[in-house]
């Protein structure tokens, strides 16, 4: 069985409090020590510590979510519950751990128990201290590598699976990226999408190309080649490829 994990919830929706406790009180692993109406209320149980997990509504009078989140240290895993999509960039941004978009299923909420489970079960849980995940760094929780890349796309937020992406290619004030389905372009600045991507993942090998590191077939020392493209790499950036590369056998 998964070890028990604490949570509160936050909305000011009433409806909205009453779903997410009746969901979870059918997780076995779930308990919920608190249920708040506002971050205020919130911010004072979150600071009195043992709180594994936050569900938390964004759309908030006086404190909205986002601002209680950036407000916190240390901080706890983030669930986000609103019934606005706007905001996805934002939250991952905050890597918060999942986004829930209102009228929530309970096959989606269990398909996030799922992954809570999954995380706090992994190399960040260390022991059980009176019955609580204890984390190596209360803060680390908050940063597992995401699964997906939000892009702002002729007007729309496009979401994409990491595992989909070949590599970016900046030109004209403008970001290709390339998938295995195709071409997403975007007017976000390729610094902006590095900083996004994981280090594991992918590699920037020249001031306009990030390429999939599992997506690479072959390489020298001025270009690696992708999907049979050839792609260069700067020699501002040489020297760092290479030790990447060198490290992660093809």
């Amino acid at each position: 069985m998964d070890k028990t994990i604490t949570c509160i919830i936050v909305d000011d929706e009433p409806l909205a409090r009453k779903v997410l406790t009746k969901y979870a009180s059918q997780m076995d692993n779930l308990e919920v020590v608190a249920v708040c109406s506002n971050a205020v209320e919130a911010f004072c149980h979150l600071q009195k510590g043992n709180i594994d997990l936050v569900f938390l509504d964004i759309k908030m009078p006086k404190i909205n979510g986002l601002e209680l989140l950036e407000s916190l240290n240390p901080v706890p895993l983030v669930v986000f519950t609103t019934a606005y999509r706007e905001f996805a960039v934002k939250a991952f941004e905050l890597d918060a751990i999942d986004y829930l978009l209102k009228p929530i299923s309970l096959g989606r909420f269990m398909k996030t128990i799922a992954k809570v489970n999954k995380f706090l079960t992994g190399n960040h849980v260390v022991g059980m201290v009176e019955g609580q995940l204890q984390p190596k760094d209360p803060i680390s929780k908050l940063n597992p590598e995401p699964e997906l890349l939000y892009i702002k796309s002729q007007r729309k937020t496009v979401k994409l699976d990491l595992s989909e992406i070949l590599y970016l290619e900046s030109l004209n004030d403008k970001v290709t990226i390339h998938t295995s389905d195709g071409e997403i372009q975007t007017a976000q600045r390729i610094g902006s999408l590095e900083e996004k991507l994981p280090k594991t993942k992918f590699l920037r090998i020249h001031r306009s190309f990030i390429v999939a590191l599992d997506k690479i077939t072959a390489f020298n020392t001025i270009m690696t080649e992708v999907n049979g493209k050839e792609l260069p790499i700067g020699r501002n950036y040489r020297s760092h490829v290479m030790t990447i590369l060198q490290d992660n056998p093809l």
